[in-house]
């Protein structure tokens, strides 16, 4: 049953339609009384909003489209609804067709891009964030959170000199903002620019002391390059109580331990990553740890495992190239001893 306040705006509705239909031809007559319809439909189901009757409002809104399928509000409505049960086809067409009618909807927009983000589809998601920053832009230059999530998105995509020139707009105006300066600091290791990197993750531990991912990678950069192992061996070692089922950072504990000449704990560690993650990076570092023990055998068998889970890595194949050289070459020496 109505309440009273939907039994009034049907009653509105009507008395204005019925004085609004004399001298109408029957076409425009048909049209207005079905968005008449449309609106009471719409009508009511703003009220069912406001009630918290979803499942109501989303038959409202419905009946609504079925009298004017061309009003974008009730589109946007029902799209909302849809999202939020998981009908993520039915809420894109509903946003779509929300962009069609009105391009510059910014809700639509940022709708969409968070289905697409859920869907793993970056690309379209990025391209949603964009029409967003542009048209938020316009009325606010300091959009942190706009420029952070699309700086998240070209760092998923691997664009990287899009990623950064998102991630200077948030730190332009927050220069201690941690969350943009630990993407900014991953995006130089992709680009090997490794100092950049400590830089920035220094600054994120400036400003939080047990930020576990920044004291992991400082940490593994230190031991990639051989300096500061006892204070790497700290970090990873705080980052490990901070998050300690992260698979990554006992690969960095190992690591670090390798290069401070500890081979067997190095594999401990490296065995406990595994039970966390698999990833090319563990293999390839117990195949470098075997290959240091003089167990040749071993390092091919993880170098190849590693391999197999990633054709592309350069410096890893010419790695066991030459092992394999060079154990081709001991084989004919022990051979000409022999004879």
């Amino acid at each position: 049953m109505l309440n009273r306040r939907c039994q009034c705006v049907l009653v509105l509705t009507t008395g204005f339609l019925f004085w609004s239909l004399s001298g109408l031809s029957q076409a425009d007559e048909a049209q207005i009384r079905a968005q008449s319809k449309a609106l009471a439909h719409y009508i009511m189901a703003s009220v069912d909003d406001l009630q918290g009757d979803n499942q109501q409002a989303m038959n409202e809104y419905e009946k609504s489209l079925k009298y004017n399928s061309q009003e974008a509000l009730p589109h946007l409505r029902l799209g909302s609804y849809y999202a939020r049960l998981g009908r993520l086809n039915e809420a894109i067409r509903q946003f779509k067709f929300v962009l069609k009618v009105n391009p510059n909807s910014s809700e639509a927009h940022y709708m969409l891009a968070l289905i697409y983000s859920t869907q793993k589809n970056f690309p379209l998601a990025a391209n949603e964030y964009e029409a967003v920053l542009k048209m938020a832009a316009q009325d606010n230059p300091d959009n942190s959170d706009v420029h952070a999530y699309l700086a998240q998105l070209y760092y998923a995509l691997r664009k990287f000199p899009q990623a950064q020139e998102q991630l200077s707009q948030v730190l332009r105006f927050q220069p201690k903002n941690v969350s943009a300066l630990y993407l900014e600091g991953n995006i130089y290791l992709e680009l090997g620019e490794k100092e950049k990197a400590k830089e920035d993750f220094r600054r994120v531990l400036s400003v939080e002391f047990n930020h576990d991912g920044a004291l992991n990678c400082l940490a593994y950069l230190y031991a990639d390059e051989g300096i500061n192992l006892y204070e790497a061996l700290k970090m990873v070692k705080r980052a490990i109580d901070l998050d300690p089922t992260n698979g990554a950072y006992y690969d960095t504990l190992g690591w670090v331990l390798f290069k401070q000449g500890f081979n067997q704990e190095a594999l401990m560690a490296f065995e406990k990553a595994q039970k966390f993650i698999t990833d090319p990076v563990i293999f390839e570092h117990m195949g470098d740890v075997y290959n240091a023990s003089h167990e040749p055998a071993l390092a091919r068998q993880f170098w190849q495992k590693s391999l197999a889970m990633d054709p592309k890595q350069i410096k890893l194949s010419q790695k066991l190239e030459e092992l394999n050289k060079t154990s081709a070459r001991n084989q004919g020496a022990q051979y000409h001893t022999a004879k």
